[in-house]
């Protein structure tokens, strides 16, 4: 845990390969009635500590609904925009069967998620696979992490394991619907243990 806390808090610095950012289809496709909530945070509110690299480096839960149309597969990311890499990936997620409904919290660093009908997980920004904890440099304030949830119109064929760039590559053309949830974490301070405000 040491090791990726320290990795993510470089905020991309020692990524390989996998720094650049892919557009998909220019801006992000409109929610159409795709909600999505966290039993764990509100949009916009603070990430908890036992998601973070201060905590236990659980990966959060998240609950969705209104999917439209024929939804056959959802997917999860999760990016830190203000990295060195710009958009740093702490989650990728996909192959979520709709009807579940949810994604739960502490789900393992595993390729393939049985558990989630058979979900699959890609590396994060220090090439391991999995959900790599929100860690923002102990100097700021409250930093920005981006999850964003994707309605597909057909599961992606794509093995566990890979890498920002080939998960972009089969979004492509599958997504109906996306909707973004954001979260703020801020590390504690050393002097005082409290969290620096944003």
């Amino acid at each position: 845990m040491e090791r990726r806390a320290l990795l993510a808090t470089l905020g991309g610095a020692a990524t390989t390969g996998i720094a650049g950012c892919i557009t998909i289809g220019g801006e992000p496709p409109t929610p159409d009635g795709l909600a999505v909530s966290s039993p764990a945070f509100d949009d916009g509110g603070t990430i908890p500590r036992e998601y973070t690299c201060d905590g236990a480096g659980r990966s959060p839960p998240f609950t969705f609904g209104g999917l439209p149309e024929p939804t056959e597969a959802v997917a999860l990311t999760c990016r830190y925009p203000n990295s060195l890499a710009q958009n740093f990936d702490h989650w990728l997620l996909w192959n979520v069967p709709p009807e579940r409904g949810e994604i739960p919290g502490g789900l393992p660093d595993s390729e393939t998620i049985s558990e989630l009908g058979g979900a699959r997980q890609g590396v994060n920004g220090i090439g391991e696979v999995g959900y790599l904890p929100v860690c923002p440099p102990p100097t700021l304030g409250a930093e920005e992490y981006r999850f964003r949830v994707y309605a597909l119109r057909r599961p992606l064929d794509l093995p566990g394991g890979a890498n920002q760039e080939r998960f972009e590559e089969a979004l492509e053309g599958t997504v109906l619907s996306s909707v973004r949830y954001v979260g703020y974490y801020a590390r504690p301070d050393e002097v005082t243990g409290t969290a620096r405000g944003r």
